[in-house]
């Protein structure tokens, strides 16, 4: 009985040990939990600062502290993207000028109502000019002047020769003879068509006192003896002139334009012809706002051989209005 009294002793010491020791490691098992749970908040609390740092970091750059105002500056400085303006080409109008044959879209309406003038001409005379008109200026409406002069020259058989010779104005190959140029009576063309031919046939030997009486005549010889000078020019003719004489030429032929409100053929004749010549700078600036007031509603100028002198005003306005150091040659060059 003793022993068994010992023995139930010692099981309840037993578990009233284990029981204790049990406890106690509960305690310390939810000590440590708690630490590790505080220790792990610290350190998320840690990291929500850290983030919440950096995500706030930013912001002063948008707040009003920072003075959004000099921002701005660096915001509106894309404006001088306005200053490669003076590179970019313009259409001015010396750009449409140029020796080349340029083609020209913007006339004023003298211009284009002296154009118009000519649509259904029918003299051949004129479409040589019309063609000088094309190859110096571009006017693409005066493309087939020459093939319309071909075809208009059988109209006027008794003209037929003398219209023939004045065909290299627009065809440097047109085919003449010496004889040609001896059957020739007009005063004018004895005095235009020399010069005109001057590179395949010597000027005649008399043919300087020809361009002096001519200047001494005045008038349309006058203008005549320009054109021929133009012509003997182009086509690199050698011609011994007197000292001055060139001078006093283009001098003669712009004190026939005068402020008379009344432009006459002759007129518009001396100012195409210096401008041919590139002498415009003697033609009285007033010259021109005559021309476009005497113009007809119909596009052209003069009471007779209208076509004449509207040929003379509407090239020497083309002049005016596409103003060029150096133009295309009044003949037409050799082909290529």
């Amino acid at each position: 009985m003793r022993r068994k009294l010992v023995l139930g002793i010692l099981v309840l010491i037993l578990a009233f040990s284990v029981i204790l020791w049990g406890f106690s490691n509960f305690i310390g098992d939810d000590r440590n939990y708690n630490e590790e749970i505080m220790h792990s908040l610290e350190q998320t609390q840690a990291g929500a600062e850290a983030i919440k740092s950096e995500t706030t970091q930013p912001e002063p750059k948008q707040t009003p502290e920072l003075e959004p105002a000099e921002v701005e500056p660096t915001q509106e400085v894309p404006e001088p993207a306005s200053e490669p303006e003076p590179t970019e080409p313009e259409p001015t109008e010396l750009e449409q000028t140029q020796v080349t044959t340029p083609i020209q879209t913007d006339y004023s309406i003298p211009v284009v109502n002296a154009i118009k003038f000519f649509e259904q001409s029918q003299e051949p005379e004129v479409m040589l000019w019309l063609d000088v008109m094309y190859r110096r200026f571009g006017i693409e409406k005066f493309a087939n002047s020459l093939q319309r002069f071909d075809q208009l020259l059988y109209l006027y058989p008794s003209k037929s020769s003398e219209l023939r010779l004045f065909r290299r104005i627009a065809d440097y190959d047109n085919p003449m003879h010496a004889e040609d140029l001896k059957r020739v009576k007009i005063d004018l063309d004895i005095i235009t068509l020399p010069a005109l031919y001057c590179d395949r046939l010597d000027l005649p030997s008399n043919y300087l006192i020809v361009l002096e009486e001519g200047v001494s005549q005045g008038g349309y010889h006058l203008t005549h003896v320009l054109l021929a000078w133009i012509w003997i020019q182009e086509n690199g003719c050698e011609l011994e002139l007197p000292d001055g004489f060139i001078e006093d030429l283009y001098l003669a032929n712009a004190a026939l334009i005068n402020t008379d409100p009344v432009v006459t053929d002759l007129e518009l004749e001396a100012a195409a012809f210096l401008c041919l010549a590139g002498q415009s700078e003697l033609i009285d600036d007033s010259f021109i706002e005559q021309v476009i007031a005497s113009q007809d509603i119909d596009g052209g100028w003069g009471s007779s051989r209208r076509w004449h002198t509207t040929i003379l005003g509407l090239l020497y306005l083309l002049h005016v209005e596409f103003p060029s150091d150096a133009y295309p040659p009044v003949l037409a060059p050799k082909p290529a």
